[in-house]
């Protein structure tokens, strides 16, 4: 049985092994570069820009798998495209001048209204103004949620194929219609760069690299729906996402409970307190086996289609992370393992 589309991941996980170093040296001379800082694990600058090695590989793979194996491959729809290139100019701005959080809010807004009413095509969500604002305002939190996930080396890098992995199981169980170049994209060149960006890393994603990985995320869920807007399929999509959306819920409520900014970067992660426990490493596994679990979970509700079972399993995620985060909250956080 042939897996479809399976070619474009090592060829994106090529691309991207060719691409970095090259984007490293033009990074370093474009001053796309993090400086060691009070609340930052390296002691060296580091280039950023890494998000634009994936970029490319997530374009140029499956137009090399078009003309390796002459297969049919969807082109992504032009909404998609356009508010990723909002998604990645929005963080490579951030990277070299660092916006404020209004203005970078309208940026991701702006990348979130093209994925929602013209890059996909939910019908309920377009029928009803009031569910798509909710849509909207849960894109822009993804976005931040893997942007707030980006502070450990290697982490976006080991997490983002797992899930991607989720959504390609949700096609070729269940057929929902995700576009499946893109997530086997994700697979390849995440792979890819996990190379360079494993502890310690060499390169970082950056702001660009976050955001895009974040928006890839949000538009592989909303593909997903497309066929069928169903609470059991948007639990099934909540599961398979659980892990950022536990982070960000715990750091949110953390920094208000502690009476500080939500907006303003930290060591206060979820992340940060499980490398006190485990080091990068055991942190990396810990989040790789969370996001495998997740995605199975995932799959497993969309094929479901009885309330308890799906309330059920929900449920113990929901009580897992709660456990999680009771258990983590008195760990200080250490700042060996922030990028």
């Amino acid at each position: 049985m042939r897996i479809p589309l399976l070619e474009v991941a090592p060829l994106a996980f090529t691309l991207v092994l060719i691409l970095t170093p090259l984007i490293r040296r033009l990074a370093r001379a474009t001053g796309y570069v993090d400086h060691p800082g009070a609340r930052k694990a390296h002691v060296e600058s580091t280039p950023l820009l890494g998000g634009l090695a994936i970029a490319v590989a997530l374009v140029a793979g499956p137009v090399l798998a078009l003309a390796i194996t002459s297969g049919p491959i969807e082109p992504p729809h032009i909404g998609i495209v356009v508010g990723a290139l909002i998604a990645l100019t929005l963080g490579m701005v951030d990277d070299r001048l660092p916006l404020g959080p209004r203005d970078k809010l309208v940026g991701q807004a702006a990348a979130a209204v093209c994925l929602v009413w013209w890059g996909t095509h939910v019908v309920p969500i377009h029928q009803n103004i009031f569910l798509g604002l909710l849509t909207l305002l849960g894109v822009i939190a993804l976005l931040n949620a893997i942007n707030f996930l980006d502070n450990m080396d290697g982490l976006l890098s080991t997490m983002i194929p797992i899930s991607a992995g989720g959504f390609i199981a949700l096609a070729m169980i269940h057929g929902a219609p995700v576009h499946l170049a893109l997530a086997w994209g994700l697979i390849g060149a995440c792979s890819g760069f996990l190379v360079f960006n494993a502890p310690p890393a060499r390169i970082f994603l950056g702001d660009a690299g976050s955001h895009l990985l974040g928006f890839a995320l949000a538009a592989l869920s909303l593909q997903a729906l497309e066929s069928s807007f169903t609470w059991p399929h948007l639990t099934s999509i909540v599961a398979i996402l659980a892990y950022p959306i536990f982070d960000v819920v715990f750091v949110v409520a953390d920094r208000i409970h502690g009476g500080r900014p939500i907006y303003l970067g930290s060591t206060d992660h979820t992340t940060h307190r499980l490398g006190r426990l485990f080091g990068r490493w055991g942190t990396l596994a810990f989040v790789a086996m969370a996001a495998g679990v997740n995605a199975g979970v995932g799959v497993w509700i969309w094929g479901r289609s009885d309330p308890p079972s799906i309330f059920g399993a929900i449920c113990g995620l929901g009580l897992a992370y709660a456990v999680l985060g009771t258990l983590l909250r008195p760990i200080s956080p250490t700042t060996t393992s922030v990028t």
